[in-house]
């Protein structure tokens, strides 16, 4: 292994491999800046619970007994963004203090690093086969599932 990056081939050899790793970390800080300084959407609420209410509704009409189905969703919040921030801390003779400072992008913009996503506060499902209770409980436990919040929190009736 020494023998090989010995002489003339072996420095050729090493300033190639210094070239290639210095190649690849240049690339990475671009394409890590690039991929920072893209905007992450925001959906309205509004939009979001008629998708819900869209895919949930295809489901439980594939449930069997279930017949024509109507579906309302509730969200507890909508959308929020959240923005990279840089602490910086002052000292002075009588005390320190910490601030936070959003960090902003090469375009005088806001740094965004995630999208929190609307939680569901509540569904409510008219069907027609709910006045069955075995058909009742499989329409309340794939709502629960499907919007991942607890049955108590999912209305089902007829």
């Amino acid at each position: 292994m020494i023998s090989l990056l010995s002489g003339e081939k072996g420095r050729k050899i090493l300033i190639i491999g210094a070239a290639a790793v210095l190649v690849l970390l240049m690339l990475g800080t671009i394409f890590h800046t690039e991929k920072s300084t893209q905007t992450l959407p925001l959906e309205n609420p509004a939009s979001v619970e008629q998708s819900l209410e869209t895919r949930l509704k295809t489901l439980l009409e594939k449930i069997d007994g279930v017949g024509e189905v109507s579906v309302l969703i509730t969200l507890d919040r909508c959308s929020q963004q959240v923005y990279e921030k840089d602490e910086k801390t002052q000292t002075d003779e009588s005390r320190s203090s910490t601030e936070k400072e959003t960090v902003l992008s090469a375009n005088k913009e806001p740094l965004p690093t995630a999208v929190i996503q609307p939680k569901v506060r509540g569904a409510a499902v008219v069907c027609s086969g709910a006045n069955d209770p075995i058909v009742r409980e499989k329409v309340t436990n794939a709502v629960a599932k499907a919007l991942n919040i607890g049955v108590s929190k999912v209305y089902v009736t007829y």
